[in-house]
């Protein structure tokens, strides 16, 4: 299975996004396969963890918006920021549209710091779509722009022709420094929890046997955010 995250932002499910009270949040797996040779068998799971701690919290804010990418760190301003939907946006800017994008502000992290102009969102261009046409079209700052990208790669064509050949992390010619890949074996016996909607993962493929897990996730609600447990 390749690079992907498990939720994406209610407002870039289409009409039905918003329909259900909860969406995924945390996954959990615990492995059953006896004597596993990751060298022989293949089939791990591998997780694009972040090289530095970041500037606020993950995933989801709590007003229950998700995040859907991140602004690198430059020489200005040295840590990570995460980049969240707000799908309720009220501007007054010309666009008109509900949602924008936006940070947690620097210099007071009660506040938000709004990156985009307001727009209305399209699953096409946040699942499909490029990064590059997201810097240019929606993010007024070239500041930003160059710093920011997606928890999910976009799974368009576009993407390749704009950067050129596609490389083994999936985002064709340009260099990523912000990631640490990290491999985890399936062998039986070991549990793994992590982030699932925040956190770009791909299981690998089998040589030779089959791999066997017990698995589920955890759901949260949309606004209030409390956790619910399901199997």
């Amino acid at each position: 299975m390749k690079r992907h995250i498990d939720e994406h932002h209610e407002e870039l499910k289409r009409k039905d996004g918003w329909k259900k009270p909860t969406r995924r949040s945390v996954t959990w797996l615990i492995y059953l396969n006896e004597d596993w040779d990751t060298e022989r068998h293949g089939g791990e799971l591998r997780v694009f963890e972040r090289k530095s701690k970041p500037s606020n919290n993950i995933g989801a804010t709590g007003q229950g918006d998700l995040q859907i990418g991140w602004l690198r760190a430059t020489s200005d301003d040295p840590v990570e920021r995460p980049v969240f939907l707000d799908g309720h946006c009220t501007s007054n800017d010309t666009n008109g549209g509900n949602c924008a994008m936006y940070i947690e502000n620097p210099l007071n992290h009660e506040n938000i710091q709004y990156i985009t102009k307001s727009f209305f969102a399209s699953p096409i261009l946040f699942v499909a779509g490029s990064e590059k046409l997201t810097r240019q079209l929606l993010i007024g700052d070239p500041a930003f722009a160059r710093r920011f990208h997606f928890l999910e790669i976009p799974k368009s064509a576009i993407d390749a022709i704009i950067k050129g050949n596609i490389n083994e992390d999936g985002r064709g010619s340009e260099p990523i420094f912000d990631e640490n890949p990290r491999l985890i074996s399936p062998n039986g016996g070991t549990l793994v929890v992590f982030d699932s909607v925040s956190v770009p993962h791909e299981v690998l493929a089998t040589r030779t046997r089959e791999r066997w897990a017990a698995s589920g996730w955890y759901h949260e609600d949309q606004q209030d955010v409390p956790i619910h447990a399901i199997s």
